[in-house]
């Protein structure tokens, strides 16, 4: 199948160019956002792959009040596994025998495969068009309210069966979130600004062109952002007088076409979430110091060298001038600073247990904001309770509202968004084992102690 965009229509088509309308259909009426469009239309055309090559034509099985079998949507979970070019690519003779009980288990584990979120995401999608295509296609044209039923029942079935068939992980669990402990989240950002030409580097070792902008990116990295953000920004959303940062969509600015892989505000675009990604954040004055000398430095430089600004109002540019086009650009950059840290010893695991069997923690731009919700909770936790001589929360039902909804408008979540909670649980159970651990070194101190002072009184 091929998509194309037509009048903010996502449409899909037949290989012979015929529109595929119930696809079509569903992922206009259903999202407006061109980044959740794009992953669902991925997600219908491993089903039409599916179907087309086990001849399964929904509309005429709903003759009959008929879906899909039980054995089918086991072999359409198994096939959620395989990436989407390797799906269009093969032979119908090699999806059926892939899809067969003969192949054996599906390829979790080979190199290439699809995680399970996003098989099981891949699964719910298909779910979901099923649901819509049964209400819009379906029961609105079957006049027999036996046969309606019959469908009704059938299609709530398979749903229901594609939505459990793969659990994936369990990324809501708080010891999914792998933030770096206080010391080392600190230590890097101390490294970045002080050190930035031992962070940056290209391949021989020399300091990057783009040294003070990649320092700019990851500080506010570590202030919390999420990577696609940091190549939102425009120019005017810094304010360096005052420290701010405005977070809002500036897809509008840009002149090529937006893509998944173009660095945007997550849910900016959407109508069907309401969303907190557009806030105003107070930023450290390292970061609006690291921002404003890229801007009257690199950033400077780089326009300096063109005729034309093709800038477009954006803040962070290529070396080309532009705007930063791809995402991957910005994942690499982390990846490089992943490698200049490891060699300076700042990732180095030790003892920490939320890490076991690691040597060096993984790093990449969610780490770093991962780290800087769980600083900045036990931060306004520990601030809270000096001022209030207490002692710091233990659960998280006695932190205080008001810093769970400055956690909200500060990364960006939604007002009704656990991910407070996540985070919470995660400081308050690292806090919880400082606690136990200074506790049970008092007990051992004190004990030895009591060996030192009793063998002193033997013998005297």
């Amino acid at each position: 199948m091929k998509q194309a965009i037509a009048l903010r229509n996502y449409v899909l088509l037949h290989d012979d160019g015929r529109i595929h309308y119930p696809f079509t259909k569903y992922l206009t009426d259903q999202f407006s956002n061109p980044h959740t469009q794009e992953l669902a239309a991925q997600s219908l055309r491993v089903l039409y792959r599916f179907c087309n090559a086990h001849q399964i034509e929904l509309s005429l099985r709903a003759i009959d009040g008929r879906c899909l079998t039980y054995n089918e949507t086991k072999e359409l979970a198994d096939l959620c596994y395989r990436p989407l070019t390797e799906i269009e690519a093969m032979s119908t003779k090699k999806i059926i025998f892939l899809t067969s009980p003969q192949s054996g288990k599906a390829p979790k584990g080979l190199p290439g495969a699809v995680t399970p979120n996003s098989a099981k995401k891949r699964l719910n999608q298909i779910a979901g068009y099923l649901d819509f295509y049964m209400k819009v296609f379906l029961l609105p044209n079957i006049r027999s309210e036996s046969i309606r039923n019959k469908i009704t029942i059938e299609y709530e079935t398979t749903i229901n069966k594609l939505n459990k068939s793969i659990k994936g992980t369990k990324q809501n669990h708080h010891l999914a979130i792998k933030s770096l402990p206080t010391e080392k989240y600190l230590s890097i950002i101390e490294a970045v600004f002080v050190r930035p030409e031992e962070c940056f580097q290209t391949n021989s070792g020399k300091p990057s062109r783009t040294l003070y902008r990649d320092r700019a990116m990851a500080l506010l990295s570590c202030e919390g952002l999420r990577p696609g953000t940091l190549g939102n920004i425009s120019m005017a959303d810094f304010q360096p007088i005052s420290g701010h940062l405005t977070i809002q969509d500036n897809r509008a600015k840009r002149s090529e076409r937006i893509t998944t892989n173009t660095p945007k505000l997550k849910l900016g675009d959407s109508t069907q979430v309401n969303s907190a990604s557009e806030t105003l954040i107070s930023l450290w004055p390292s970061t609006a110091q690291a921002i404003q000398e890229y801007i009257d430095g690199e950033r400077s430089a780089v326009l300096r060298k063109r005729m034309t600004n093709r800038s477009a109002g954006f803040l962070f540019l290529s070396e080309g001038g532009n705007p930063i086009k791809h995402r991957g650009s910005i994942t690499e950059m982390f990846a490089k600073l992943g490698r200049r840290l490891a060699t300076q010893g700042l990732l180095d695991v030790a003892d920490d247990p939320y890490f076991p069997n690691q040597k060096k923690y993984d790093f990449y731009g969610y780490v770093l904001r991962h780290s800087a919700a769980s600083f900045f909770l036990t931060e306004k936790c520990r601030e809270i309770s000096h001022n209030q001589n207490k002692a710091p929360p233990r659960d998280f039902k006695d932190v205080p509202d008001r810093i769970k909804d400055q956690m909200k408008l500060r990364f960006g979540w939604t007002a009704k968004s656990n991910m407070p909670e996540i985070y919470a649980a995660r400081a308050l159970s690292v806090a919880a084992n400082i606690t136990l651990m200074d506790f049970h070194q008092g007990l051992l101190d004190a004990a030895q102690k009591r060996k030192i002072a009793s063998g002193i009184l033997n013998d005297s």
